[in-house]
């Protein structure tokens, strides 16, 4: 990868991160333990989670150690929320401009330059991003640059390994005239109508 795509990895993390920012913001106080569009997983949980996402990127710049697994609702849960992923991202903003890209960092694939073991947490980021306003029958849809980020992500995987267990459901169908990002979420196996 040339350093301008793997320059562009940290852009798209520091993006997601704010974008999911902005979701857990919104979310009223009443709407916290409701259900979200993940099957079993309150809003709560689903944000729980995807703080763990963040907390992963953010020890990944730093090269600090991280866990080889799913990122657990109850690992990450706390009382400010927001409070907690702005901190994470102060703290990437930190980082970032100084961190070497081609860095070696664990991943479950093995080592791999730093770029390449951020590509997957943060796409989880906007990703989820898209699953907290699901959750709140919200629109949303990704801003091009990181729409299509998880797009090549997600088309250089097997759909073996994307659809494994943890990782994402069938594909469903996409209504005529769905949005891009509403095709990549159907795709994923989330419900688009």
């Amino acid at each position: 990868m040339n350093a301008d795509a793997a320059t562009q990895v940290g852009a798209r993390a520091t993006e997601a991160l704010g974008l999911l920012i902005d979701a857990v913001e919104q979310i009223p106080s009443e709407s916290w333990d409701l259900p979200s569009n993940l099957e079993g997983w309150s809003i709560r949980d689903l944000v729980g989670h995807v703080t763990g996402s963040a907390t992963k990127v953010v020890t990944l710049v730093e090269g600090g150690d991280i866990w080889q697994r799913p990122s657990e609702p109850d690992d990450w849960k706390c009382d400010d929320p927001a409070g907690r992923l702005r901190e994470l991202a102060a703290r990437l903003d930190g980082a970032l401009p100084g961190a070497d890209l081609d860095a070696t960092r664990p991943s479950p694939q093995g080592d791999v330059p730093l770029h390449r073991a951020l590509a997957y947490p943060a796409a989880d980021l906007a990703l989820h991003t898209w699953d907290l306003y699901r959750s709140r029958q919200q629109a949303f849809e990704l801003p091009d640059d990181l729409l299509g980020f998880c797009r090549q992500l997600v088309e250089l995987v097997p759909d073996d390994m994307l659809r494994r267990p943890g990782g994402f459901g069938p594909a469903r169908a996409v209504p005529e005239g769905a949005t891009p990002t509403a095709r990549l979420m159907a795709f994923l196996g989330r419900s688009v109508d």
